[in-house]
């Protein structure tokens, strides 16, 4: 059984969303067919943090704007009954070990998903090992053509198919993977940024991780990362000034002679 929350935009056409996840999975699509902007956000579990984080997804729609907001799952809890300690590591029922992550409600324990105490009862057979917190909470959104997407996350993995107006990612912990974007502004501390192409303006910077532009056609851009390599492809339409930086990290320019170029590196290669 799954938990799962589903939208529909009530304005038709092209949508700006704006998404904020602090954990889990994003998956953007945009649809030439779709007439409204849709969205499901799903988990697995049918209870526990996952589940509660779904259920108390925030979604506001201002005109042709739609603003999600999904809560981070709640963190395990130690908890000690009748000498039973249980949380974020291993607890043990008359023999059977539990591990991983907690929630608590209504004086009910469930792990994983799964129920351990109800009602003060101890509802799992002796000897039963159980693995919890592991759940993905999924954002799948489908977007109109001309959309623009905003997504900020801690630890999240975001991809998308299609071409946006404009792609903004801003991640702790994540990468990003994209089909097209006309303007990307992308900042990442820990993961990738990976794009095919490129329409008109790009900014994009990484503490760990590589950037990879397949196709640049516009007119500045501007990529930077402290570990990690940096690799842009231009096309001849492409004008203006390009900026690569790296501290420790390549630096690889493909058919950009005919740009303003800038480049350092601290400890790399420049080709």
């Amino acid at each position: 059984m799954t938990t799962e929350m589903i939208h529909i935009m009530s304005v038709e056409g092209a949508v700006e969303l704006d998404l904020a996840v602090v954990k889990g999975q994003v998956r953007i699509a945009v649809d030439p067919k779709a007439v409204f902007a849709r969205l499901r956000i799903h988990t697995a579990a049918a209870e526990g943090p996952a589940a509660d984080a779904v259920r108390a997804t925030e979604i506001g729609e201002y005109g042709g704007k739609l603003v999600i907001s999904v809560p981070e799952p709640a963190a395990a809890a130690g908890i000690v009954i009748g000498g039973n300690s249980f949380g974020g590591g291993t607890a043990v029922f008359n023999g059977s070990g539990v591990s991983g992550g907690t929630a608590v409600g209504d004086g009910d324990i469930w792990i994983g998903g799964r129920p351990i105490v109800v009602d003060g009862r101890v509802v799992v057979p002796q000897g039963t090992v159980v693995t919890g917190g592991s759940e993905t909470v999924t954002v799948d959104v489908v977007l109109p053509v001309g959309s623009s997407a905003s997504v900020q996350t801690k630890h999240a993995e975001t991809t998308v198919r299609g071409a946006l107006k404009t792609l903004r990612f801003r991640a702790h912990n994540g990468s990003l993977k994209a089909t097209r974007a006309g303007v990307l502004d992308a900042d990442t501390h820990n993961g990738s940024v990976q794009v095919e192409t490129v329409d008109a303006e790009l900014k994009a910077s990484t503490h760990n991780g590589r950037i990879t532009i397949g196709a640049y056609h516009g007119r500045c851009a501007s990529v930077r990362t402290h570990n990690g390599n940096a690799s842009v492809a231009a096309s001849p339409a492409s004008t203006g000034r390009l900026t690569a930086r790296t501290h420790n990290g390549n630096i690889h320019l493909v058919s950009a002679s005919h740009l303003d170029l800038k480049t350092s590196t601290h400890r790399g290669n420049i080709w």
